[in-house]
């Protein structure tokens, strides 16, 4: 399973692109408080996250994780609850972590989590078949347009 933190989730789908990621993947998940990070777009009128909801499955954190989360929290203050609840997930379960933020990712590879780059899965969509060089590149000039970022993504 690809667990994705609120920043990669929403990019995709406020490009309508949330769906390449399930066809990719398969299965797709957020935990609970990615999910409750998400509910603040949509009191503000956004309607991207329940893509989001309909596509991603919901992860509840588990006891033993809830602890593992405290204990990492303690070393790593400045990543966000949202990625470290996802990351500590991934580290439990055996599943794959992604972000945009790059000192999430650091931090989800020195506790031993595999994570997935957005270049990676932008390669992934032409290597597998999902979608083509020019769609990958439609869908990375939807994301800068629809996030307001800059993507470096070399096919």
């Amino acid at each position: 399973m690809l667990v994705l933190d609120t920043d990669i989730a929403s990019a995709f789908a406020k490009a309508d692109h949330f769906d390449v990621l399930t066809k990719l993947f398969t299965d797709v998940g957020i935990t609970t408080s990615v999910y409750e990070e998400l509910l603040t777009p949509i009191e503000y009128g956004y309607g991207y996250p329940e893509v989001i909801f309909n596509m991603a499955e919901l992860i509840t954190i588990s006891e033993e994780e809830q602890l593992e989360y405290l204990k990492i929290r303690e070393k790593h203050t400045k990543i966000g609850k949202g990625e470290l609840e996802s990351i500590v997930v991934c580290l439990k379960r055996c599943h794959l972590f992604s972000s945009f933020d790059k000192r999430a990712l650091m931090v989800a590879k020195e506790i031993g989590v595999e994570i997935i780059t957005a270049g990676v899965i932008f390669e992934g969509l032409v290597a597998k078949g999902v979608a083509t060089k020019e769609e990958v590149l439609k869908i990375v000039r939807d994301i800068e347009i629809s996030d307001n970022r800059v993507l470096r993504v070399e096919l």
